[in-house]
């Protein structure tokens, strides 16, 4: 049997962190793809006090960076021959109408175009391996809005559509590998966490908003361990979550704008095409 490795992106904070830390114990390997070096490095301890016998590394990527995603991607390519599973995890929202370093809107090109471009690269990997899967972690803010041109630099921004739509490009992402890959065995969950209170996005919200949004919302929030644990039961349970989203556990069928399948195919065609990408 091949050693077994676990890829995650975004696994120093919230339930990607969370994840991370029970997952560990069943791979032999953890690729750790992070923006913040020095909290992957504090990650690795607390991964390596927790098993010692897991070896752990990590890798410089910043989604929202493409030349930075595909730097990682080669890196990755380069090292190891396949990954097991690959997690999708890492999010951000801001309030704010920021760029991208490639001039897309911030959350669209971190929370979806990076991962995309990822995916895209290291999907032969995960073919090459034993367990075959990819878990993408999107939300029921998929239905916030439908999906609308110009998908990647909007000439409005609005906080809800533009997380909503880059949540809803995950989630057509998700089925696209189910659609294309799973003929070749690939499993692939779309996993709705919940209402999980993380600290995500404060960096880039208003503190205003904070107090509104954050502190309002806390009580009616799922812990990190509770949001984590879809995840972890996605990647455990493949057979059960194969190829279906996860709404907290519970397979649900998508609804509104995740069922445009007209809408899906454009938007991933113009994503191919924004990428120089013949295919996912």
């Amino acid at each position: 049997m091949s050693e077994s490795i676990l890829a995650i992106t975004g696994p120093t904070a919230g339930i990607g962190y969370g994840a991370v830390k029970v997952l560990a114990q069943s791979f032999d390997r953890i690729l750790l793809l992070n923006r913040n070096m020095e909290k992957g490095e504090k990650l690795k301890e607390e991964l390596l006090e927790a098993k010692a016998e897991v070896t752990v590394d990590l890798i410089k990527c910043d989604l929202s960076d493409l030349a930075s995603v595909r730097f990682a991607a080669e890196m990755i390519k380069n090292r190891y021959t396949h990954i097991d599973c690959l997690i999708n995890n890492a999010g951000m929202f801001t309030n704010a109408k920021k760029e991208s370093p490639d001039g897309y809107e911030l959350m669209m090109a971190t929370n979806y175009l990076g991962h995309f471009l990822l995916t895209h690269e290291l999907v032969p990997l995960v073919l090459n391996s034993e367990r075959k899967q990819v878990i993408v972690v999107t939300s029921n803010a998929y239905k916030a809005a439908p999906m609308a041109e110009p998908f990647f630099k909007p000439k409005r921004f609005s906080m809800v559509k533009g997380y909503g739509r880059s949540k809803l490009g995950t989630l057509y992402l998700a089925q696209e590998l189910h659609e294309q890959y799973s003929g070749q065995g690939l499993n692939v969950t779309a996993v709705h966490p919940g209402l999980v209170a993380t600290d995500i996005g404060k960096n880039n919200v208003d503190p205003r908003i904070e107090t509104l949004v954050f502190k309002l919302l806390k009580p009616f929030s799922a812990t990190l361990e509770e949001g984590a644990q879809t995840i972890v039961s996605a990647v455990e349970e493949p057979d059960k979550y194969r190829g279906v989203f996860s709404d907290k556990g519970i397979v649900k069928p998508v609804e509104m704008h995740g069922s445009d399948f007209a809408m899906r195919r454009s938007f991933i065609d113009a994503t191919l095409e924004e990428l120089d990408l013949s295919a996912l």
